[in-house]
């Protein structure tokens, strides 16, 4: 079993409610790590360890379901797992102003490619 995600606390805390989606930009991941959109796509139904920021192991997640989306036009799957059941505008809103302040460099615009993985937590018996 490989490492698949790396959370912080908060996070965490997410995932160990019941779900953790992450989505980040397609070129992003890209750059940091060729060829990880194809590999996490075809992983779909794998359980990975999950560590915390200090890379200590915390548990296990499943990853759920991968897709891509657009920022302008986001999946409703996404929306709805992230809390912005019929709401894209307020989801395109908070995620713009989020990806602005972590990477001000880079600019979202519609056609972005959006990588999305869905984790569900699971609990050893």
């Amino acid at each position: 079993m490989k490492i698949g995600l790396y959370l912080d606390q908060v996070a965490m805390h997410i995932l160990n409610r019941g779900i953790f989606v992450s989505c980040e930009p397609v070129d992003r991941i890209e750059s940091a790590q060729p060829g990880l959109v194809d590999e996490r796509l075809s992983e779909v139904g794998m359980t990975y360890l999950v560590c915390d920021t200090e890379k200590e192991i915390q548990g296990k997640a499943k990853l759920v379901d991968a897709f891509i989306t657009t920022y302008g036009e986001p999946d409703p799957i996404m929306l709805e797992h992230m809390g912005f059941k019929d709401k894209p505008d307020k989801f395109k809103t908070e995620y713009a102003g989020l990806f602005k302040h972590q990477f001000p460099e880079d600019a979202l615009v519609d056609e972005t490619e959006l990588f999305v993985c869905i984790y569900e937590p699971v609990k050893d018996s």
